[in-house]
Parts: structure tokens; C-alpha cells; sequence
């Protein structure tokens, strides 16, 4: 295992709703958060700038906090079709500049969700399949990457649950449609787990364009019983879904072990939802468990 790698928390836990969702408004102020994160036990946390910061202000904060910045996240709001498509480059061109601002060179590149659609009523089983859609949305992640090549940022494919990618068929075929120059892979081990995917499998076969990597543990009954009863996304998820790594039934140090011996990215811990109520508390039981589980990340 790679004595290289680093530890991240994205700190939604703090955001997570009571009906199942996320809201960034929950979350505490951006000095005071990022405390937190330092003292929880994490060197590092997700760029994330919030609003009414630039990134110069933001990275001040982080470094008053003692924390490094691990890759953040841009969310592709479209389905693929041409409508929208010189907002969303131009929305992708702007993360891309700000994470050069903050010398970042890897971003996290995620589809939207939307409350009611067919995947959120129907999650993890590739409702409603769609080749022409998936292909014009790999055309659009393809475009997305050339985009923000010029800002030396590249994009990863993210496949969530509740978005047009989210199983491992679908995640093979655009990250095989794409030039791994273009586009790399981040795999979130929850995500893929819920869904059905051979995470271990899918990490093993695309680790050369892994740049940091998703932890989140789930509770594999949940996945059972939200199948059974025929739950939605958000009702799966207040019945006991999401977990802190260690609490859940995923073989994390397995898949974590199929990446190269000298990968030196993130192992970014994200609990969706805390199974300890305290936020606080949740972050600081993660990154015990991380640090005994994975001794050499820093």
C-alpha cells in the first residue's frame, strides 16, 4: 500500500438534512468549519470556496486553519443535450481558474441530481437507460476536460447515485470513450457499492487515472432493504445507508489497495449523512479510524 497517499474529509456531514439530502446553508461559518475539520484529526479538506470569498481569501483561511486544500468539485448541470451547453463550459472554464488560483491541478466532476427524477424515485439500478443520452453526455464531459486543460485543471468522472452515471456499466463506457489525458476517474467506493459495482474491480482497472479516491462506507442491508421495499434515494438514506468508514460492511482497505504502490493522491472521507449525530464527533471518528487503517497517509 502507498506510504504517499493523503487524508481528506469533505465535511458534508455538517450539511446533511433530516429528510435525506444535503444543504450547504447548514453548514457552520467557513473559519469556524474549517477548525473543526483541523481538529478533528484532517490535514486536509475539499476546496470548496464558499460565496463572497475568492480563492485568495479562501486559501488564507485554510492555511489559518493548518489545513492543506485536496481537490473539489464541479457539477455538470445537464443531461447532455446542446440547451445549456455554453453555460455549463463556461461554468467548468471558471471552477478551473479558480482551482488554478488555489494550485490545485484535479477536480471532481459530478452529474446533478434533482429531487422527483426517475433515478432519485428509483436510485442505483440504472432507471431509465438511455445509449444516445450517455453518449451525448461523454461527448459533453470530453468537451468539459478540453476546457479546462488551458488552466493545467484536469476533470474526474464522478458516477453518484440518482444521476445519468451511476452504474459500472455506465462508468466503463465513458471513462473508455475518453482520453485519460482528458479525463480521469473518481471513484466514490459508496456510490459504486450501492449501485452494484465491482468497486474493487473498477479502482484495479482504471488506477492509472485515479487522482484521489471517495471513502464512504454504507451499510449493505440498507441497500437490501431500500431494493425491497422500493425506496427512493432520500428514504434509503434516512433508514441507515450511510455510515463512517469503519461502521459499514465495504471492504475499504481492499479497494484502497488496488491502487498503485506509489499513488500519491487523496483518500477523501465523505459520510453523507453521519450515523453519529454530531457532526463533529462523526469527522473525528473518521479520521481515527483512517489514520489506523491506513498508517501511511498523511
Amino acid at each position: 500500500m502507498s506510504t504517499k497517499m493523503k487524508l481528506a474529509l469533505n465535511p458534508i456531514q455538517w450539511m446533511a438534512t433530516d429528510d435525506g439530502w444535503l444543504d450547504p446553508a447548514l453548514a457552520p461559518v467557513p473559519g469556524d468549519l474549517l477548525a473543526m475539520v483541523k481538529r478533528a484529526g484532517f490535514d486536509s479538506v475539499m476546496a470548496a470556496v464558499p460565496n463572497g470569498l475568492d480563492p485568495k481569501r479562501y486559501a488564507a483561511l485554510v492555511d489559518q486553519a493548518g489545513l492543506g486544500l485536496a481537490p473539489g468539485y464541479f457539477v455538470c448541470r445537464s443531461d447532455g443535450s446542446q440547451a445549456g451547453t455554453t453555460e455549463v463550459l463556461a461554468q467548468a472554464v471558471a471552477t478551473a481558474r479558480e482551482h488554478a488560483e488555489l494550485g490545485l491541478t484535479q477536480i471532481g466532476l459530478g452529474l446533478a441530481m434533482t429531487k422527483g427524477s426517475s433515478r432519485i424515485l428509483r436510485p442505483a439500478q440504472g432507471t431509465g437507460p438511455d445509449a444516445d443520452r450517455l453518449a451525448a453526455l461523454t461527448d459533453l464531459i470530453g468537451q468539459i476536460g478540453e476546457a479546462m486543460r488551458p488552466y493545467g485543471v484536469r476533470p474526474s468522472i464522478h458516477p453518484h447515485v440518482g444521476t445519468w452515471i451511476e452504474t459500472e456499466e455506465e462508468t466503463r463506457a465513458v471513462l473508455d470513450a475518453l482520453s485519460g489525458d482528458v479525463v480521469g476517474f473518481l471513484p466514490d467506493t459508496g456510490h459504486l457499492a450501492w449501485a452494484g459495482a465491482d468497486v474493487a474491480g473498477l479502482v484495479a482497472d482504471y488506477a492509472d487515472r485515479i487522482p484521489f479516491l471517495h471513502i464512504k462506507d454504507c451499510r449493505p442491508e440498507a441497500v437490501e432493504r431500500g431494493r425491497a421495499n422500493e425506496w427512493g434515494y432520500q428514504e434509503t438514506v434516512v433508514n441507515g445507508l450511510w455510515v463512517e468508514p469503519g461502521r459499514g460492511g465495504l471492504a475499504l482497505a481492499d479497494i484502497v489497495g488496488r491502487l498503485p504502490d506509489d499513488f500519491d493522491g487523496w483518500l477523501m472521507v465523505e459520510v453523507d449523512r453521519p450515523d453519529i449525530a454530531d457532526p463533529y464527533e462523526s469527522a473525528v471518528a473518521s479520521a481515527a479510524w483512517m489514520r489506523g487503517a491506513f498508517p501511511f497517509a498523511a
